[in-house]
């Protein structure tokens, strides 16, 4: 692509929501003015430069895509989208492990659509996060992997299972160790219910994300810094997609897991 007409897409807003208007279909003026509330002047220089460029038709009064128009915005619509993702929350990718999330869903970051950060509560150092707990609680069905300990996990997975919600968790070793040792009873009653099941991923060379949580409602991830600590920031989002992408990438942690039966582990039947 002429890097020029990559400048002309991606360095204005207006010209870049102007075209993604147009593939919804052909607009007038006034539509088009209605539904990107910017003035008259200001837009019309834009649009002059995107027909100069054969992007967009400007015929009996309508506005469209030109064939070349449209094959742009369709392969640059991806690309946009993923620049939303980092643009939005910028410090924060920076300074993540992404390598811990595997190349192929990786690149299909932008599936988190409108997520948002839920930043470490003060009021609450020792505890989960409330917003953690309040959009995890209401769940029917709910994957979840942990490479972190929290004292109050094992009671927080017993009362999810209490409700009902069906379970399907995975923990790195360290962590079930860690369950196993202090919280026998809270992990033998996990085991013994008929809505739970526990997987360990043993493999203490393969690096993990701190957290990854998708539910029939939400998706929520944790990642580690590049210093290899989780400060308790997670990213959420509530779309259908962001969901899906969250499954899949519990599933890549589970597949690589081995599943845990109360009668394999004399530990917790004590």
């Amino acid at each position: 692509m002429n890097p020029n007409l990559l400048d002309l897409i991606l360095f204005s807003e207006k010209r870049k929501d102007f075209l993604l208007l147009l593939k919804e279909g052909p607009k007038n003026a006034q539509e088009i003015l209605d539904r990107l509330q910017v003035p008259r002047t200001a837009l019309l220089p834009q649009i002059k430069k995107l027909k100069e460029q054969n992007l967009v038709i400007h015929k009996k009064g309508m506005y469209s895509l030109s064939l070349i128009g449209e094959i742009v915005i369709e392969k640059m619509q991806p690309l946009l989208a993923t620049l939303e993702i980092f643009e939005k929350s910028e410090e924060f990718w920076a300074d993540r492990k992404l390598t811990t999330i595997p190349p192929s869903i990786m690149k299909r970051i932008s599936e988190l659509g409108d997520y948002h950060l839920i930043e470490p509560d003060l009021s609450h150092t020792f505890d989960l996060s409330p917003e953690f707990v309040k959009h995890t609680s209401n769940s029917n069905h709910i994957l979840m992997f942990f490479s972190y300990f929290h004292p109050q996990f094992p009671a927080f997975f017993l009362d999810l299972a209490k409700k009902g919600t069906e379970i399907s968790l995975v923990l790195s070793e360290s962590v079930y160790s860690r369950i196993a040792e202090d919280f026998k009873k809270e992990g033998a009653e996990f085991l013994r219910m008929k809505n739970t099941s526990l997987f360990i991923l043993d493999k203490k060379e393969a690096e993990t994300p701190a957290a990854v949580v998708s539910s029939d409602k939400i998706m929520i991830m944790g990642l580690f810094n590049e210093s290899g600590r989780f400060d308790r920031q997670y990213v959420i989002s509530f779309e259908p997609g962001a969901i899906e992408w969250g499954k899949d990438l519990f599933e890549y942690l589970r597949d690589m897991s081995r599943e845990i039966k109360i009668k394999e582990k004399p530990e917790f039947a004590k």
